[in-house]
């Protein structure tokens, strides 16, 4: 299991590219879905980390996604990507917080380095 796993799911490949590159190239390591189902495809074999999961997707959004999860018993946190304009849901057990588009790069460091801090406190920061 890598403590600095980061699974991004968002169904917009610009985006999802962008920020698989700029997770890299802070030190973490990433596996890319393009849609909430494809994530769920591989639920069962995540091998920890954390979910960086895109709220407005088509057919299985965000939430769905997360409730999949918990359903599931798949203990892994999750971080919303959402738009500005889009309202937040409140925070369950299994979202560890919300980060609203456009966002900095140190902005998503930062959420992340504390994510990983908090869930895998032996771990260290890429």
């Amino acid at each position: 299991m890598s403590n600095s796993l980061v699974h991004l799911v968002d169904d917009d490949d610009a985006v999802r590219t962008t920020l698989a590159r700029l997770l890299v190239l802070s030190g973490y390591e990433v596996r890319e879905y393009a849609s909430g189902a494809e994530l769920l495809d591989a639920a069962d074999g995540l091998e920890g980390g954390c979910i960086l999961l895109d709220l407005n997707m088509p057919e299985t959004g965000g939430l769905a996604v997360r409730q999949a999860l918990k359903d599931r018993s798949i203990d892994i946190p999750v971080i919303i990507m959402t738009g500005a304009g889009d309202s937040v849901p409140p925070l369950d057990g299994g979202v560890a917080s919300v980060i609203r588009k456009p966002f900095r790069r140190a902005e998503l460091v930062s959420l992340l380095d504390r994510i990983f801090a908090e869930s895998h406190p032996t771990a260290k920061a890429p």
